[in-house]
């Protein structure tokens, strides 16, 4: 597991609700000793859901209460015994807010407001089969945008895109649903993770959860470093 599938999978929420299924759990479990951002977004969240318990345990409900006229509904949210807890942990959450979602959408270009230029690398029709290789010239630190087709079939259910890089490893590994493949995808690839050099993108094919994966297509690229 990388860092872009533990966010994709919410990955943090899930291991501290309990709610991973063994193997993902011990596969994050090695990510996150690795990965300074997951395990600053797992110290954020259980301090999170610990000051939310507190919170709650602070101002209980009363267990009994005097018999009185029949009121609207709407007004048990003014009482203190549901105000006081609730505006807590309204409080927590506004601190959680602060200190892990707002700093991490600050440093994510994709949420930022002011538009911006990519270097767009486009793969339409350049299977290894045939075709000129394309090439782009990225900056570093500037993302890539890359367009491609997926040659799709009915009998896969999903499919994936497997980056190879120069040195022939995984680079990363994409996920893409069969709806998604139908049209013209689009991939932003995050900037300082691609290096100068040759690469290959091979998309997979796969007919259900847990079958072997059929290869469909070969993109190759070549990405040049800026003068």
């Amino acid at each position: 597991m990388d860092h872009e599938d533990a966010l994709r999978r919410g990955a943090v929420e899930k291991y501290l609700l309990n709610d991973m299924p063994p193997p993902e759990r011990d596969d994050f479990e090695v990510h996150f000793f690795d990965c300074p951002e997951c395990a600053a977004d797992l110290r954020a969240t259980a301090a999170f859901l610990g000051g939310a318990k507190q919170a709650l345990r602070r101002s209980p409900v009363p267990k009994s209460a005097p018999r009185i006229p029949k009121k609207p509904w709407f007004e048990f949210f003014g009482r203190p015994a549901f105000a006081a807890p609730a505006f807590a942990l309204l409080l927590v959450v506004v601190a959680y807010q602060n200190a892990v979602l707002l700093p991490r959408l600050a440093h994510d270009p994709m949420e930022q407001k002011n538009p911006e230029i990519l270097t767009s690398l486009s793969l339409i029709g350049g299977n290894s089969r045939g075709g000129a290789v394309p090439s782009a010239t990225v900056s570093p630190g500037q993302p890539l945008l890359i367009s491609l087709d997926i040659p799709t079939a009915e009998r896969f259910s999903s499919y994936s895109c497997v980056l190879i890089a120069p040195t022939g490893a995984v680079a990363w590994r994409l996920p893409v649903s069969a709806t998604q493949a139908k049209d013209t995808m689009a991939i932003r690839v995050p900037s300082g993770v691609l290096a100068p050099g040759d690469y290959r993108l091979v998309v997979q094919g796969q007919s259900n959860p847990g079958a072997d994966t059929a290869e469909l297509a070969t993109y190759r690229f070549t990405l040049n470093g800026a003068p």
